[in-house]
């Protein structure tokens, strides 16, 4: 009878190297995957943070924008009114305003002087 036990035994001092796919829960593995999932996360969060910033700007800018068209619009009706006021204190319109009332100005002895 023929000795296989040399063959087939471990003790022969060579391994048996064995190529496989490694199990599902790899702890090996562990860190490379939370890694990646974070690098992920923090891309995803860039880019929805570069988006968000991206319409706050636009609406920041169309705000300016139109703040300046108000201020604009209201110089001029600024302008306009301080020409009207001008024109209203007019001495010439004062008297002909109080003349159409019926007023007269006052004659000396009504005038007093502090």
């Amino acid at each position: 009878m023929r000795d296989y036990a040399k063959k087939y035994s471990g003790a022969g001092g060579t391994r048996q190297k064995v190529f496989g796919r490694k199990g599902a829960g790899s702890d090996q593995d562990r860190p490379f995957k939370i890694i990646g999932v974070v690098a992920v996360v923090a891309m995803l969060l860039g880019v929805a943070g570069s988006f968000w910033f991206g319409v706050a700007l636009q609406n920041g800018l169309g705000s300016l924008a139109k703040g300046k068209l108000e201020k604009t619009e209201l110089m001029a009706a600024n302008l306009a009114l301080s020409e009207e006021k001008e024109a209203l204190l007019q001495q010439e319109k004062i008297e002909a305003a109080a003349g159409g009332l019926g007023l007269f100005p006052p004659s000396e002895k009504q005038m007093r002087r502090p």
